[in-house]
């Protein structure tokens, strides 16, 4: 999945999906996004998202490249590509359902994030 966007005179892949943790780790700590308020954000102008998104992008050319100095695009600029992160945002979360899925039943995940042990697993009190 990438989600290409013309940006800075060149053609770039801005998804966040495709951000490393440290990267992540990074906007977290200039912005306090998560990865799904980034991606949340996104479609929703979120001016941190935004600016977060295409600053990870710019600053794997220039690693001197300040977040507080970095305004990223405007919004006209982003405009004409938000439906194809749209697209984006709907095939991530494909690709989440269908990992889950692969991963129901396995030793050490857990199927449903309320469950509760039912009555006949319980460690029995009353030996």
């Amino acid at each position: 999945m990438t989600w290409k966007v013309h940006w800075n005179g060149r053609e770039v892949d801005a998804d966040p999906a495709g951000f490393s943790g440290i990267e992540l780790q990074m906007i977290k700590e200039r912005t306090g996004l998560g990865f799904w308020d980034l991606v949340k954000g996104i479609p929703k102008m979120d001016p941190d998202a935004v600016r977060a998104t295409f600053w990870t992008v710019d600053r794997r050319e220039d690693q001197e490249l300040k977040f507080s100095d970095y305004a990223g695009p405007s919004f006209r600029d982003l405009l004409p590509h938000l439906a194809a992160f749209g697209e984006l945002v709907e095939e991530l979360g494909k690709a989440v359902k269908s990992a889950v899925g692969e991963t129901k039943g396995m030793p050490g995940t857990q199927t449903s994030p309320t469950s509760t042990p039912d009555a006949s697993t319980e460690p029995s009190t009353t030996d």
